[in-house]
């Protein structure tokens, strides 16, 4: 598990219980720095943050996780999507990034999407959130 707050790394820790010994690891730092262990993991999950990484940052964190995966491994991400565009939000440096552009990092990673879902019965006045399968 990575987070940059060593308390939010706590609080996980803490609310898993015993099924947080099923973690290996917890890194304090950002996803622009973390470096997976080459051919570790079979699924690396990135949920609700990749709108705090730049393009490049980005682009750069995937490339080091498709090193991390075993043969056959995944990467899944799930994020807040914009109707068209990058939209930046002034309040937490956040981005929120359309298909097209999520798309066009994910094939500059030298990876491909194997699927992709937007997920149902969200209100219509929030993000679109998809899912995508990477390989």
């Amino acid at each position: 598990m990575v987070d940059v707050t060593e308390g939010f790394l706590a609080k996980a820790k803490a609310h898993l219980g015993e099924e947080g010994n099923r973690v290996g690891n917890y890194y304090c730092c950002g996803l622009q720095d973390f470096i997976p262990q080459p051919q570790r993991y079979d699924v690396i999950w990135i949920q609700w943050v990749i709108g705090h990484l730049t393009d490049a940052h980005l682009t750069q964190f995937l490339k080091r996780c498709q090193k991390g995966l075993r043969p056959n491994g995944i990467i899944c991400m799930k994020d807040n999507v914009s109707q068209e565009g990058v939209i930046e939000d002034e309040v937490d440096s956040s981005v929120c990034r359309d298909l097209a552009s999520l798309r066009a990092i994910v094939r500059l990673a030298g990876l491909h999407v194997l699927a992709e879902e937007k997920q149902d019965n969200f209100p219509d006045e929030i993000y679109q959130v998809y899912s995508l399968a990477l390989r």
